[in-house]
């Protein structure tokens, strides 16, 4: 069983359509059970001398192409082989006449199946020849009630590109899908990213600052200050983790609203406390901007401090971030850094922070100036192409 299912699958994949395997082997059932009650019909009848022979070269011509499609090597153009060879047996078939034949059904059920695999060209010849077909058996008497006949083919053929068209969106719904896996997975570990990045380095901060109160001045309140803001970032940190996990593992409601600039004290503030200086201005109070907006420029701060601290701890950090009268934010982030530590290799944040800028229509610049290391970013206001701030976070993260 697993040997058939297996070649019906192949089968398809070479013909250029992803059905189950099934679809082939009820077609391929439908086909056999026509042609075993034909042939009964002519047996019962009665057969004499060359009928024998129209009989089995009708059959063979019948059957033999559906399971040799279960041997293809190549993709080839089937389906006018299929009609042609289903057009040749029912004329076999013909040879030998009976009252309501059922011979002529394997018409219905050939152009059925083609316009399941073919294109509407492809359908168009199939229906034309099977028509010809009927019309020159109606002409002779041998098929009656042709108007019939004729109206299942043209719905066989509805029905078969019916059948494409379920399939294609069945597609479309599995591509979906897998964007949106893909997607999902880029907003964990952003996330994820965006809470560990920043309390890491908070937390290094106030250990380095614990050391050196100890080491240079030997200041154990100082050193214990520190080691305890360290520890609160890291539980922080942990729980902020388990939260992110968990919303996006269940996909549950955010139990408060996302980080935004109104939170943009309390971070200069956490790296204030673990040592670095930081010459803060921001001017958008009051200034309404979409929840996005206002992420995205949360998450640019938040990566530029984290990446001064990382590449330049403790030289001094100009933070400025004012908006313009129609709403556009702009960014500025600038910090003093020695050229040893523009070489040294870091990870994908800024590729993170060009996307979110992207991501709302707005623009991003992080380089070197002169002995400086200056990050800028505009944001508009609002954006037709805006995603919605869940989907904001869906970008490269830092993993350096």
């Amino acid at each position: 069983m697993r040997w058939l299912t297996a070649r019906y699958a192949r089968a398809f994949a070479l013909l250029g359509y992803q059905y189950p395997w099934y679809y082939m082997a009820i077609a391929d059932v439908a086909i056999v059970a026509t042609v075993l009650v034909a042939t009964t019909q002519r047996i019962l009848g009665g057969l004499h001398g060359v009928q024998w022979l129209y009989l089995t070269l009708a059959v063979v011509v019948a059957i033999a192409p559906h399971p040799a499609c279960l041997f293809l090597k190549k993709r080839i153009v089937l389906t006018p082989l299929l009609v042609v060879a289903t057009v040749i047996s029912v004329a076999l078939f013909w040879l030998i006449p009976i009252d309501t034949d059922s011979a002529t059904l394997l018409l219905v059920l050939a152009v059925t199946t083609g316009a399941a695999i073919s294109t509407w060209k492809q359908t168009v010849f199939n229906m034309t020849l099977s028509y010809g077909t009927l019309l020159v058996g109606g002409a002779t008497g041998v098929v009656q009630q042709g108007w019939m006949i004729a109206a299942m083919l043209c719905f066989g053929a509805a029905l078969g590109h019916l059948l494409q068209a379920q399939l294609a969106l069945l597609l479309r719904e599995r591509q979906a899908r897998a964007v949106r896996l893909r997607l999902d997975r880029a907003a964990i570990a952003s996330e994820v990213h965006d809470v560990v990045a920043h309390s890491l380095s908070i937390v290094l901060l106030n250990v380095t600052g614990a050391r050196r109160a100890l080491e240079e001045d030997g200041d154990i309140d100082d050193a214990v200050e520190a080691l305890r803001d360290a520890e609160t970032q890291g539980r922080a940190a942990m729980a902020d983790i388990r939260q992110t996990i968990e919303l996006l593992r269940t996909d549950a409601e955010p139990t408060g609203p996302p980080p935004g600039l109104d939170d943009l004290d309390e971070l200069v503030s956490s790296f204030r406390r673990a040592g670095q200086t930081i010459h803060h201005r921001n001017s958008t109070a009051g200034v309404p901007r979409t929840s996005a907006t206002d992420l995205a420029a949360f998450r640019i701060v938040q990566e530029s401090l984290t990446n001064a601290s990382k590449h330049a701890p403790g030289a001094p950090v100009d933070l400025t971030v004012r908006a313009d009268a129609d709403g556009t934010l702009h960014i500025h982030v600038r910090n003093e850094i020695d050229p040893e530590a523009q070489l040294r290799p870091g990870g994908s944040g800024i590729d993170g922070m060009r996307s979110r800028a992207a991501v709302l229509g707005g623009s991003f610049r992080s380089e070197p100036v002169a002995d400086a290391w200056e990050v800028t970013a505009v944001l508009p206001a609002s954006s037709e192409n805006q995603l919605p701030a869940e989907l904001t976070a869906t970008v490269v993260p830092d993993v350096g």
